[in-house]
C-alpha cells in the first residue's frame, strides 16, 4: 500500500485549509477605498520569520521535544510556512510519533491533517503534494477522488517528489489495475485513463531519481514492449540494478525471464506502491 512521507528533516508543506466564514451582508453605503497592500519588504520580513520560526521548531523536534515543536510548527504555520504547514499535517496524521504515555501528540484529525497538507502543497511543497494525492485517493480527511489524488500526484511529480513520480507511473500503467482507491466500488474509482507511453515516461523519471520499484516496473514495460519498444537486454539490466537495491520482485522478474522467456507474468499483484 502507499505509505506516506515522515519524519523527513526538510519536509515540504500540507496547507491548512481554513474554513470559510462569511460576514452578513452589508447595507450598500459609501465605497471605502481599498486597503492598500502591505510592502514588499514587510511581506519578505514576515516570511523570513515564518521560516526562522520553522527552523526552531525543527531544533525542538531534533532535541526530542516533539510537544513543543508542534507547537512551533503550528505557529510557523499560521505565519505562511509551507514547511511548518507540513509538519504540523504529519502531527494531525499522528506521525509524528507518541508521548511517554503513548498516545499521538496531538489527536488525530484527517481533516485537519489534509488542510494542513494541501496549504503547504498549494505553496509548492513537493512531499505535501504527496500525501495530499494519498488523502484524495483513500477519502482521508477529504471526499474520495481518484482524479484529485492523479492531479496532485502529477503535480508532486512535476516538483520533483520521486515517490509522485513512481506513483503517477503506476496509475497511468496499462499492465497495473485501475488506479482508483483501494477497495472502493467500482463507480468510485474515476479510473484514470491509461498511457503505457506517459507510464514509462514517469517510471524513467523516478529510475532517474532513485527510485528502486520504479526500475522492476519500467523492466516490465520493456520485456512486454507496452508504451515503448521492446528491450529485452534493457529489462534485464535494470531488474539486475533493482536486485542490487534490494527488490525482490526483481529477482523474481530475472528468473522469469531465464526459465520461461517471453512469458513473464504480470508482476503488478506483487507490487507495493511506495
Amino acid at each position: 500500500m502507499i505509505t506516506r512521507l515522515s519524519g523527513l528533516r526538510r519536509p515540504l508543506a500540507r496547507p491548512l485549509r481554513v474554513p470559510l466564514v462569511f460576514a452578513p451582508r452589508l447595507v450598500a453605503t459609501a465605497a471605502a477605498p481599498p486597503p492598500s497592500p502591505p510592502p514588499p519588504a514587510a511581506n519578505e520580513r514576515a516570511e523570513a520569520d515564518a521560516e526562522q520560526a520553522f527552523e526552531q521548531a525543527l531544533a525542538q523536534m531534533d532535541a526530542g521535544r516533539v510537544g513543543d515543536a508542534i507547537d512551533g510548527f503550528a505557529s510557523a504555520a499560521r505565519a505562511g510556512s509551507a514547511g511548518a504547514n507540513f509538519f504540523l499535517g504529519l502531527a494531525y496524521d499522528g506521525l509524528l510519533g507518541e508521548n511517554a504515555l503513548g498516545e499521538p501528540h496531538v489527536e488525530v484529525d484527517p481533516s485537519a491533517a489534509a488542510r494542513c497538507y494541501q496549504r503547504a502543497a498549494e505553496a509548492g511543497h513537493a512531499e505535501a503534494m504527496l500525501n495530499l494525492s494519498l488523502c484524495f485517493r483513500n477519502g482521508e480527511g477529504v471526499d474520495r477522488s481518484a482524479r484529485a489524488a492523479f492531479q496532485w500526484t502529477e503535480r508532486g511529480a512535476a516538483a520533483g517528489c520521486e515517490r509522485s513520480m513512481f506513483n503517477a507511473g503506476v496509475a497511468l500503467d496499462p499492465l497495473h489495475p485501475p488506479w482508483g482507491s483501494p477497495g472502493a466500488a467500482e463507480a468510485e474509482l474515476q479510473p484514470i485513463s491509461k498511457d503505457g507511453k506517459r507510464a514509462a515516461g514517469y517510471y524513467r523519471d523516478a529510475v532517474d531519481a532513485g527510485h528502486a520499484k520504479a526500475m522492476v516496473n519500467l523492466g516490465i514495460l520493456l520485456y512486454t514492449g507496452t508504451g515503448v519498444e521492446k528491450d529485452a537486454a534493457a529489462a534485464a539490466e535494470l531488474w539486475r540494478a533493482a536486485l542490487e537495491e534490494g527488490v525482490q520482485q526483481a529477482d523474481f522478474c530475472l528468473k522469469n525471464m531465464e526459465e520461461r522467456p517471453g512469458e513473464l507474468t504480470n508482476m503488478f499483484e506483487n507490487h507495493q506502491q511506495s
